[in-house]
């Protein structure tokens, strides 16, 4: 009697992308164990939710993550190149453009003891725009591509201040994203726009929207002024009423230079009831000049779909609940996390959103062991051995 296989999914999965050549045996195997833990429960990112699954000691799961000798390298390609391809394909077919979103987050961790003696690598102290503060933990930056309702982990990876800043991070991804043959969009928040992001985008084919502070300088009839002094001369009757996915906002449009930019367009806006209203005007810019008022609104709002990650991998794969020490295996666990992703996006004969994919694989990997179970009673296999096997 063999043991349970792995869900037939999840190893077609690695056939299509070609893990078995690339990977050992029993890499593979400790791979579709980590990805079974993942979407069969609630995942903790603790080695005991591995242990449930698979019968093997959470120590060799912490071995496998930490100090085993495989390459995560390739996996990390793969999981490039086919987010990508997928989105590319899906904008050919659709003529919708390619979105690729960058962002950070923070995963808080209890700051140690002096007197600890195994402290969590790659800690640092870093400012959590959610929390408001600084606080201690991981900084993680990721990259997301999305076409339509698709959207797919591109990158991610620990952001580490004494090696770049987050603009060399993203002037890097950006340079190292593959050339569109369709129209592509980067999306940033306030914290990336800046010219060097400009120009790397503009390098690489893509046109930029991303959010601006409200301080930055533009030039209306060569005149040097601040976004934020600008808009207290504005009126009611220069400014267009536009709509974006239901809601509606009050729009100024301004086209021409801004510091570090020769052209681009800069959209002030406000919520319809608070025109005016200095804490509600937000300000993006579109290096594509083409693009409607409404349109570059609708475009930056994709942005949305990388919080959407963080907050899913948070709340269903442990993406901020982790306690590995070593900096090693904490990467490595990100990165199946990002494999995961793929495969319930993907890999399950249809595209579809993460969380519908993974209750989908969840199903799948239940009905499996019930099916072994079912079929093990029939052929009166002792009871002693099922459960051995099913442990």
């Amino acid at each position: 009697m063999e043991s349970i296989s792995a869900n037939a999914q999840i190893r077609n999965f690695f056939v299509t992308h070609g893990l078995e050549e690339i990977y050992t045996h029993k890499v593979i195997k400790h791979i579709a164990v980590f990805l079974t833990a993942m979407a069969i429960k609630g995942f903790s990112a603790k080695m005991t939710d591995v242990e449930e699954i698979s019968g093997q000691h959470r120590t060799t799961a912490s071995y496998f993550l930490s100090k085993s000798p495989w390459d995560e390298k390739p996996l990390k390609e793969i999981i490039k190149n086919q987010s990508f391809a997928h989105v590319a394909q899906l904008a050919e077919q659709t003529g919708a453009p390619i979105f690729a979103s960058i962002d950070d987050t923070v995963n808080p961790k209890t700051k140690p003891s002096s007197r600890a003696l195994r402290p969590m690598g790659g800690t640092a102290f870093h400012h959590s725009h959610l929390l408001g503060k600084r606080v201690w933990g991981h900084q993680v930056q990721a990259v997301m591509v999305s076409c339509g309702k698709l959207a797919l982990n591109y990158d991610l990876q620990r952001y580490d201040k004494t090696v770049q800043t987050k603009i060399d991070y993203a002037q890097t991804t950006i340079g190292n994203l593959p050339i569109p043959e369709t129209k592509a969009y980067v999306l940033a928040d306030s914290w990336y726009t800046c010219d060097k992001i400009i120009d790397a985008c503009a390098a690489r084919g893509y046109h930029y929207i991303g959010a601006m502070k409200t301080n930055r300088i533009i030039y209306p009839l060569g005149i040097r002024i601040s976004i934020a002094d600008f808009a207290q001369h504005i009126e009611l009757n220069d400014v267009d009423l536009v709509t974006v996915n239901s809601k509606q906002y009050y729009t100024y449009r301004y086209e021409g230079k801004l510091n570090g930019v020769d052209n681009a367009v800069v959209v002030l806006s406000w919520p319809k009831d608070a025109f005016k209203v200095a804490k509600a005007l937000k300000a993006f810019i579109s290096t594509d000049t083409e693009l409607s008022t409404a349109k570059i609104l609708e475009y930056y709002a994709c942005r949305w779909c990388i919080e959407t990650f963080f907050a899913q991998t948070k709340d269903t794969l442990g993406f901020g609940k982790y306690q590995i020490r070593s900096v090693k295996g904490i990467e490595r666990l990100w990165l199946l996390m990002s494999l995961c992703h793929l495969l319930c996006s993907t890999g399950l004969f249809e595209t579809l959103p993460f969380g519908l994919g993974l209750r989908s694989l969840r199903y799948d990997l239940i009905v499996d062991r019930i099916t072994f179970i079912y079929h093990s009673a029939q052929l009166n296999v002792p009871l002693a051995e099922v459960i051995d096997l099913c442990s």
